[in-house]
């Protein structure tokens, strides 16, 4: 009956949902198993009433049973709490399906974030974090630009987090045209984004983007990491440029900052 009331493009309505959860529980009774189908029409079901407490005993069921809720799953319930304004456990969902293992690899985060208009900003921001720690930059990049698309500009902690993922992954490329589109929006980089950018950017022997960001460094920012002052040291040297190894060592005494010597 419930694959029926689908079938004909309907989810057990109020009148009917008893109907419909005794006949899931006489299937339990009967050793039917029910499918991820039959578990995700009763959660919307539940949710479309308001039950929020059943809907979720369901879902933690079908996990248990070995199911993998799918997108459509998390939407429902991820607007139910939204419409609830329990926008906290809504963001908690939202995230478990980037930390939680079970999650299915297939589960259209764009479109959850699309249903979580409601949650704080910084939820995309922890996804794409996320996916960068684990490589997963395709993800990353389709979370950023699903955020332009709905102009919800990316502050400077999204920038940080992406540039900084994209030379871990190998796209110099990208992390550069990044950087470049941050400063140019006024943003300050991390130091941890600039050390993994300029290291980068000497790898792959990209000595004129290098270059530019050195320069760019010692214009707008304080050379007072110990940290950053190395690598520019180092790679400047290594470069043979010694007038650069000169205008940081004068940009780090005048911030403050002097190489130990030894």
């Amino acid at each position: 009956m419930i694959e029926d009331m689908v079938g004909e493009g309907l989810a057990p309505d109020i009148s009917r949902l008893a109907e419909a959860c005794d006949l899931f529980q006489e299937m339990l009774s009967a050793g039917v198993t029910p499918d991820e189908f039959t578990y995700t029409v009763l959660i919307y079901a539940y949710c479309r009433e308001g039950d929020i407490k059943k809907a979720f005993h369901l879902h933690d069921e079908m996990v248990q049973k070995g199911f993998l809720p799918d997108v459509v799953t998390y939407s429902v319930l991820i607007n139910c709490l939204n419409k609830q304004a329990r926008t906290r456990e809504a963001k908690r969902l939202l995230l478990k399906l980037f930390y939680d293992e079970s999650v299915p690899s297939d589960v259209t985060y764009n479109t959850l974030i699309e249903n979580c208009g409601n949650i704080e900003y910084r939820s995309a921001v922890a996804l794409i974090k996320g996916f960068c720690m684990k490589g997963l930059m395709n993800e990353a990049d389709r979370v950023f630009d699903s955020m332009l698309q709905r102009n919800h500009n990316p502050d400077e902690a999204a920038y940080n987090v992406i540039i900084h993922g994209h030379c871990r992954g190998g796209n110099i490329q990208k992390a550069y045209d990044l950087y470049k589109e941050m400063v140019k929006l006024g943003f300050l980089p991390h130091t941890v984004t600039v050390i993994a950018l300029v290291k980068a950017l000497f790898t792959v022997g990209k000595t004129d983007e290098l270059s530019h960001v050195i320069a760019n460094i010692l214009q707008s920012c304080k050379v007072t990491d110990a940290e950053l002052a190395k690598v520019l040291l180092e790679i400047n040297h290594k470069e043979g440029n010694m007038d650069m190894v000169f205008n940081v060592l004068t940009e780090m005494a005048e911030d403050g900052l002097l190489p130990k010597s030894g």
